[in-house]
């Protein structure tokens, strides 16, 4: 006994020792997770995993890390086995999940894995935000004529973000150098840190050498994501936060990103300055100018943040800049929103990972002109379920550039596109004015369903003076109309624009309905009378209910109004009451004959409508009887 327990012992301080090893290098792995170290971090975390460790944390950590390098396919792995293990994981995780699957084409298990995350966070049901953001696809611009070709200037490595400088040169972003002696890893993926360089490029296609930008440019980390003022001599970048050749990090140790200017002096670039709304607690990233380059837009995750990271604008004036504004929800969402670029009509091309897409970050574009903001995305070429951003675009010449991590003609991780053959059309504020036939104003109101081509309804609108304004919307396009007013026939149909901003449609008084038809009348029926005070059916009333029978049974089209009436006698509340008993009876009588009573209705108006003047004069008994009756009318 003795010695057995000796060995229970010694096995369960080999198996304390060994939890406590993988702990100790989970731990590490987490350290580097934190920092941003993601190639790092994987490597760790599947080493753990080949040794038969693996803990929630590690599989969320290792499902983030494999996310925001996009690789979406072992991000899945690394998710699913999380999710077999629990359900009790950050919203963030949730949403990159989601997005994943959809990447995937899981759309079904994504929508599933959306009611979990309701059901472990109730409170997101009030964020209507997500729900609009996350289900509800957007308008989809077909982009079929795009011609789109692997750009010559890809390396094996990543190569992103074309800005335009001037009027035949581009700059993009590159880690070209990943296998020089002297250059600087990522910590984020192991290749080396990104610098600029230039090209000149005529229409999509690229001419002349590579060369990276001169100056006290590309002197330290990443650089990225340059945008020019149109003369050229001021340029906006994005650049690792760092001081005294050491990059800088917040509390929680991530690598942080800020916007810098600096001044071509003819030769090369020059002061280069930090802008003031950066800041060591947050990022600041992928800067891009409004046409009137009165207004710099960028990416933060800066407090007041809708998600992962929103689109900010910051006024510039005589070097100086406004607090950041925020574009607000109809443009940010819960996700990733970034890589804003403003077209010379004032569109905002955009990245995002949280709207109902194709997977990845997909582009999206909105007119900062209107106040509605409507989303549109592009379909097939633009867009894949891959990660698509970064899109620059001239309107003149319908050419461009984006960057893309799919994988059908990939060189590198991330690879410059050019494009061709891209219209984006300007979307209007147009009035839809609604007429009657007649020409007059439509009385009532009156409900608007607007649907475009596909039949996906854009919204639903009160007409308010008889008209309609439809913001946002393309005038080159017909929208399908559904009109309803209480007053009118629905209308259903196609509207135009062509060319004009304004539309009229026309609609159709209802008829009034019809008289109602006195059945006794048309059939020479004799009338149903009742004994004084009484509501029953008499056999010479059921004579004459019979041959009312036959017809409604003869005509199912024919539904019939039952009207009772009283003699003067009594209180008139009670003769009220006494002559609708009389016309239930007699309905009563039908239906248990067969008429379903769906087909009839019934009335009693007491002694309101009497046949002859007994309630002012002195009558006989038979005078009396003759207003103890039921009339038949026929509704149609």
């Amino acid at each position: 006994m003795k010695l057995h327990f000796n060995y229970i012992t010694i096995c369960l301080l080999l198996v304390s020792g060994l939890v406590y090893g993988q702990q100790s290098r989970e731990a590490i792995a987490n350290s580097k997770y934190n920092s941003m170290s993601y190639t790092e971090a994987i490597a760790l975390y599947t080493n753990l995993v080949k040794d038969g460790y693996g803990s929630t944390q590690l599989f969320e950590n290792l499902g983030n890390s494999y996310y925001l390098q996009s690789n979406y396919a072992l991000a899945k792995v690394s998710y699913d086995s999380l999710f077999k293990r629990t359900e009790n994981v950050s919203k963030s995780t949730y949403y990159k999940y989601i997005n994943v699957l959809r990447s995937e084409r899981k759309n079904t298990q994504a929508d599933k894995l959306y009611a979990k995350l309701l059901k472990n966070y109730p409170q997101e049901k009030r964020e209507g935000v997500i729900k609009s953001h996350l289900f509800v696809s957007p308008e989809v611009r077909t982009v079929s004529s795009v011609t789109l070709k692997n750009s010559t200037i890809n390396s094996p490595y990543s190569d992103y973000k074309v800005s335009y400088l001037g009027e035949d040169k581009i700059v993009y972003s590159s880690s070209k150098e990943t296998k020089s002696f002297l250059s600087t890893k990522s910590i984020w993926n192991n290749e080396a840190y990104t610098n600029l360089y230039e090209s000149r490029f005529d229409g999509d296609s690229l001419i002349g050498e590579v060369s990276k930008l001169k100056g006290r440019i590309n002197r330290f980390y990443n650089e990225s994501s340059a945008v020019f003022t149109k003369d050229g001599k001021t340029m906006y970048f994005t650049r690792n936060n760092h001081l005294a050749n050491q990059v800088k990090t917040d509390s929680l140790e991530n690598v942080l990103l800020k916007i810098y200017k600096a001044k071509y002096n003819g030769k090369r670039w020059v002061d280069i300055e930090e802008l003031p709304f950066n800041s060591n607690q947050y990022n600041c990233a992928h800067p891009a100018l409004s046409p009137d380059e009165d207004y710099l837009y960028f990416s933060s995750d800066m407090p007041g943040s809708k998600g992962e990271s929103d689109l900010y604008k910051v006024a510039i004036s005589d070097n100086t800049y406004g607090a950041p504004e925020n574009l607000g929800d109809q443009i940010n969402t819960l996700g990733r929103d970034t890589f804003p670029f403003i077209t010379s009509e004032n569109v905002l091309i955009f990245s995002s990972d949280f709207r109902k897409g194709q997977g990845g970050l997909d582009l999206y574009y909105t007119d900062l002109k209107s106040t509605n903001k409507r989303i549109y995305t592009f379909s097939a070429p633009i867009n894949s379920s891959f990660d698509d951003f970064g899109l620059v675009y001239k309107v003149s010449e319908s050419t461009g550039f984006m960057s893309s991590n799919r994988k059908e003609d990939n060189v590198g991780s991330d690879d410059i596109y050019a494009l061709s053959g891209l219209s984006i059309p300007k979307l209007e504020d147009l009035t839809v004015m609604i007429k009657s036939k007649k020409g007059n104003d439509v009385i009532g109101n009156t409900s608007v369903s607007l649907s475009n081509e596909n039949n996906n309804i854009l919204g639903t609108i009160s007409a308010i003076n008889n008209q309609v304004s439809l913001l946002d919307t393309d005038p080159s396009k017909d929208y399908n109309l559904q009109v309803n007013n209480e007053n009118y026939e629905p209308y259903a149909g196609s509207i135009k624009f062509e060319g004009t901003n304004t539309a009229t449609i026309y609609l159709t008084e209802k008829a009034p309905p019809p008289a109602p038809v006195d059945l006794q009348a048309l059939l020479k029926l004799e009338n149903i009378y009742f004994a004084f005070d009484k509501h029953a059916i008499r056999k010479d009333a059921a004579i004459e209910l019979a041959k009312i029978l036959e017809i409604l049974n003869k005509y199912p089209v024919i539904n019939l109004e039952i009207i009772g009436h009283t003699d003067s006698f009594g209180p008139a509340v009670y003769n009220e009451r006494l002559s609708a008993q009389r016309a239930a009876s007699t309905k009563q009588w039908l239906v248990e004959n067969g008429i379903s009573s769906d087909r009839i209705t019934t009335f009693g108006y007491g002694e309101k409508r009497p046949i002859n003047d007994c309630a002012t004069k002195k009558c006989t008994k038979e005078q009396h009887y003759k207003n103890r009756r039921t009339e038949f009318l026929i509704k149609q």
